[in-house]
């Protein structure tokens, strides 16, 4: 009876992973404060993105993509659960774990995980991760490294001592090699070398062949196991794995061959209108002088010219995103060499953008298309006829989570309890089947809001919408931005007075009531 049995739970076994693996896999790659400085998206003609772009060749490349909140915690919150800005009420900068409405809702490792996913991460994913979200988190994170002067995070003697003001991540910006050496003081003891200050250990550092590894590139390694780990496992259930990719988040620092990439004096600055401040509404809405504008004002004022200050901050912006760029090709290149090739679905998109100095302005959490606009790439192996193809139809991050949904055919409530909400977004598959369809259900403007500070109402928030063709813009105190994106892809000319505009205005202030539930 015993040598029976064997036979039939072997064929079982082997009947089981076959509908498993049916289902298809998904590789999802988060980063971080990339803009458009990528090579398929021509945001720099100085851009190194080889396999981002290859990627985009395979896949299926969202030209027109936005973030629904541009700064790290309320975008990544509201992309992992599909919920809008508008439903959770949260665009500020709280931990996202507080807001009830969020919590009450599956993310998206969590409802895949109920359709019977193996769901990993490493990295940073959700801005601080949801527990039991995940049957494996992989790599535990730091930013850095960064300077340390004994008890805490330091300013690094190459870079502008003003900017420290802003706290070390968003004033670091240079290579590796350059191994910082804080002298003591009254308060410290002083401290030679990079630093880990999340992890609270040093950073060892002798040169780029003698280093530790920075958190992405041992989220790679991790990959790289992982995907060994599966691929020998008997239980081979579909996975849902997730790579949130820190770079090019500050600080900037990367090794020195990235920026060997991009040599000081051959380095262009991005196109910027250097008069470009008087026609925006920024400045009048800010209750005091708005972070992206201390930065730039705080980044030109130290060094002899402006050109000079903006070219050290833009080689290592590049640098950072070459190093992210190598990161996503060796995640690729582990997937590709993988058992999982033919049946893996990968999705690539960064959490927002971030301004270079455009609109004298050096952050993110604007509304501009500097820190609205990111890359997002699907590739299916199942859509062959869209390989190559672009979309040009404004989408949002929020669709992201219904377009997984759809593609691997999960099925259930993303509600957890009566607190939460349905998905905000809708499902981009119609374009990845078809990327000139014109059946899409979704909206025909992608949204952003940032917070005014003056008011906890969604209409009372600074807010945008983005066409195929306009950028329009409203602030809390009802002055707005109109940006003709076929004339004026720098967003350099406000048309909201032009009273050859006012139909395409009411137009979009329509859309933007509408995402923001006005009646």
């Amino acid at each position: 009876m015993k040598i029976k049995v064997i036979p039939i739970l072997l064929c079982l076994l082997c009947i089981t992973n076959a509908v498993a693996q049916k289902k298809q896999n998904v590789l999802m790659i988060v980063l971080d404060d990339l803009n458009d400085f990528t090579g398929v998206l021509k945001g720099h003609p100085q851009a190194h993105t080889p396999n981002i772009d290859r990627l985009a060749k395979e896949g299926v490349l969202f030209t027109n993509a936005h973030s629904n909140v541009p700064v790290c915690s309320p975008s990544r919150a509201s992309f992992m659960n599909g919920i809008s800005p508008v439903t959770s009420g949260y665009w500020g900068f709280k931990n996202w774990k507080q807001n009830n409405l969020l919590m009450a809702c599956k993310s998206i490792p969590e409802y895949f995980m109920e359709n019977g996913y193996h769901t990993a991460k490493s990295g940073k994913v959700f801005h601080s991760s949801k527990k039991g979200a995940w049957h494996d988190e992989g790599v535990k994170t730091d930013y850095g490294p960064i300077a340390f002067d004994g008890l805490k995070a330091a300013q690094h003697p190459s870079c502008p001592e003003s900017m420290f003001q802003l706290g070390a991540l968003d004033a670091t910006f240079t290579s590796l090699d350059d191994v910082p050496k804080v002298k003591a003081n009254d308060q410290a003891p002083g401290y030679n070398g990079w630093y880990l200050t999340k992890l609270k250990k040093g950073f060892k550092y002798i040169n780029d062949n003698d280093r530790d590894l920075m958190s992405d590139e041992a989220s790679v390694e991790w990959f790289k196991s992982k995907i060994q780990k599966l691929e020998t496992s008997e239980h081979r259930d579909p996975f849902f794995i997730s790579l949130g990719f820190h770079r090019p988040h500050t600080p900037l620092v990367v090794p020195q061959k990235y920026f060997d990439l991009f040599p000081l004096k051959t380095v262009k600055i991005p196109k910027i209108n250097f008069n470009d401040t008087e026609d925006t509404k920024l400045g009048e809405n800010s209750i005091k002088e708005s972070r992206g504008r201390k930065a730039y004002r705080w980044l030109t004022e130290s060094y002899s010219s402006v050109e000079l200050a903006l070219k050290k901050y833009t080689q290592a912006y590049l640098a950072s995103v070459a190093f992210a760029d190598d990161m996503v090709g060796k995640a690729l290149e582990t997937l590709e060499e993988s058992s999982f090739k033919e049946n893996t679905t990968i999705i690539l998109f960064s959490d927002h953008g971030y301004n270079i100095g455009e609109k004298e302005y050096l952050f993110k959490y604007c509304l501009w298309e500097e820190s609205t606009r990111v890359p997002l790439i699907i590739k299916s192996p199942f859509y062959e006829k869209s390989i190559g193809k672009q979309v040009d139809h404004p989408v949002s991050l929020i669709d992201i989570y219904p377009t997984l949904k759809d593609l691997c055919k999960l099925e259930g409530n993303t509600i957890i309890n009566s607190s939460g909400a349905p998905l905000d977004g809708y499902s981009l598959k119609p374009f990845i089947e078809n990327p000139k369809t014109n059946q899409w259900e979704g909206p025909d403007t992608a949204f952003t809001i940032v917070s005014s500070w003056k008011s906890k109402l969604a209409e009372k928030q600074h807010v945008s919408v983005r066409s195929k063709q306009y950028r329009y813009i409203r602030y809390a105190n009802g002055s707005e931005e109109l940006y003709n994106h076929k004339k004026d892809d720098f967003e350099w000319h406000n048309l909201a007075e032009d009273k050859k505009y006012l139909k395409i205005k009411e137009t979009h202030r329509k859309q933007l009531d509408l995402w923001l539930k006005i009646e």
